[in-house]
């Protein structure tokens, strides 16, 4: 959110005096692994998947939000990378180029003009291009990982995917069909050095925003994840949720006109996230101190493998295929966190108790 307060959006500042805003909405760690596994799977970052399937735990040839709807009905997908292939199965229109958001957007206009696609994503790509263009900057130059510096590309990638929001809203307006429309608006997270780098916490954010048929105006709501978006729309607009059940979100009730008082969300996803992040650090400080003594690997070793206290190893993000094994999302948080107290623990004792080589001379 902090983009659309210091710059100048006026279609973002226009949804959310209409809608409702998260004031904080996470998404999982923003991975991107090609290989693997979930490189098998899928073409984009982590977040992306589990934004279409509702569901934390991704399979092989998993049902998305597209494909809920009957096949005589219009949905569509217009991107502006072909990184996003693999969430676009089952839509009936799809246009996914490595193009820029001005020329993505005429696109998208003329498919507004002769179909009526009762679901759309759209992802525009220009402000993630310049966040990676920012963070990868060569050395000297003067905005060289600051997206906020006066001279970075990031503000103006920002501004121009703003001025084509409003080119969408607009279209939708002239066509009639704006008001009776259930909008999200979400983006890549971007930590301020640029990019979605993922120890950054920033990264792990993303605006969200709400608009359309019974959603509050001018209203906030504390939290919310990503896996919540697809039970929202679903329940908005009709369909059943793709993937209901273990590792799925939850409908947000409370950005409704009238809705009932809901208890407090559980920051499931920001504890993740914060477990993966804590175990990065730690298996990385023990691999810096194997170098010099041996019993570091060891207990590396011992934290993959089944151990005799049967604490089963971390579910991190090398195995996201993986996830569905823990069986719920709080069984997979304890199983976590069952591993990070192990590694924990035997980090302190490998430091309490030095390791030192005995000479062999006499």
């Amino acid at each position: 959110m902090v983009a659309i307060e210091r710059l100048d959006l006026p279609n973002l500042k226009r949804l959310q005096a209409q809608g409702t805003t998260v004031e904080t909405a996470i998404m999982t760690f923003p991975w991107h692994p090609t290989t693997g596994a979930y490189g098998e799977m899928h073409t984009t970052s982590l977040p992306n998947p589990i934004t279409m399937t509702g569901n934390l735990f991704l399979r092989a040839n998993q049902q998305m939000l597209q494909n809920q709807f009957p096949r005589n009905i219009d949905t569509a997908i217009a991107t502006g990378s072909k990184a996003y292939d693999s969430i676009s199965t089952g839509f009936e229109i799809a246009n996914l180029l490595d193009t820029s958001d001005a020329e993505l957007t005429d696109i998208i206009l003329e498919t507004l003009e002769r179909h009526d696609p009762k679901f759309y994503r759209i992802q525009l790509q220009d402000v993630g291009r310049a966040g990676f263009k920012t963070i990868n900057a060569p050395d000297g130059t003067p905005w060289q990982a600051d997206i906020w510096h006066p001279e970075s590309p990031y503000a103006k990638a920002a501004r121009e995917a703003d001025k084509q929001l409003g080119r969408f809203i607009a279209k939708m307006e002239e066509l009639g069909r704006w008001d009776n429309t259930f909008f999200v608006f979400m983006t890549d997270g971007q930590s301020r050095h640029g990019w979605h780098v993922p120890m950054d916490e920033e990264s792990w954010q993303t605006p969200m925003i709400f608009h359309g048929p019974g959603v509050k105006p001018e209203h906030t709501i504390p939290y919310a994840e990503i896996i919540d978006v697809v039970p929202t729309i679903a329940s908005a607009i009709g369909v059943e949720p793709p993937n209901p059940g273990a590792g799925s979100g939850r409908v947000l009730s409370e950005i409704f006109v009238n809705a009932r008082q809901t208890p407090p969300a559980p920051r499931r996803m920001l504890q993740l996230n914060k477990q993966n992040k804590e175990y990065l650090l730690l298996t990385a400080e023990l691999r810096l101190l194997s170098v010099q003594d041996p019993r570091a690997d060891n207990i590396l070793m011992r934290e993959r493998n089944a151990r005799t206290d049967d604490t089963p190893p971390f579910l991190g993000i090398e195995q996201i295929d993986r996830w569905h094994e823990a069986g719920s999302f709080d069984d997979l948080l304890k199983r976590n966190q069952a591993a990070l107290e192990y590694l924990r623990k035997q980090l302190t004792r490998f430091k309490a108790n030095p390791f030192s080589t005995r000479s062999s001379e006499k």
